[in-house]
């Protein structure tokens, strides 16, 4: 399998809720809610937030029944960060965009911390030396 893009698509209550917690708590661009959906352009990823009763429906026509879709804590999106501080920053900032988040720790030398959205999505965020590399080579 050789995609060009990948895209994860999740349900929500409220579209508009999602796209401000994302666009103003967090500072990620978007279009806005444009038929139920928003989405955003993250590096080597699309995030589509789809209204719940329209991702019902793209549900159904892979087959499965609405009431078999995964609970937002069934998953957690991992991020890489350059620092510490990065992470630090938007943990505090998911909090004052109504999300929750508690303090980062040092977990087997990667600088971890958590948040969820307003709709429970849990967001891992990971600083180590191999990520710092990464982002010195950009």
């Amino acid at each position: 399998m050789k995609p060009l893009t990948t895209v994860l698509s999740l349900p929500v209550t409220d579209p508009q809720r999602t796209a401000d917690f994302y666009r103003d708590g967090l500072g990620l661009e978007t279009e806005g809610v444009d038929e139920g959906i928003v989405a955003f352009e993250l590096p080597n990823l699309s995030v589509f937030f789809i209204e719940s009763e329209q991702y019902d429906s793209y549900l159904e026509l892979s087959g499965q029944i609405a009431v078999d879709r995964p609970s937002p804590g069934a998953s957690i999106i991992s991020c890489a960060f350059a620092t510490p501080s990065e992470i630090d920053d938007t943990l505090t900032k998911a909090a004052a965009a109504g999300g929750s988040s508690a303090p980062a720790n040092d977990i087997d030398g990667s600088y971890m911390g958590y948040f969820s959205d307003p709709d429970g999505y849990i967001w891992e965020l990971v600083a180590n030396e191999h990520t710092a590399k990464s982002a010195e080579a950009r």
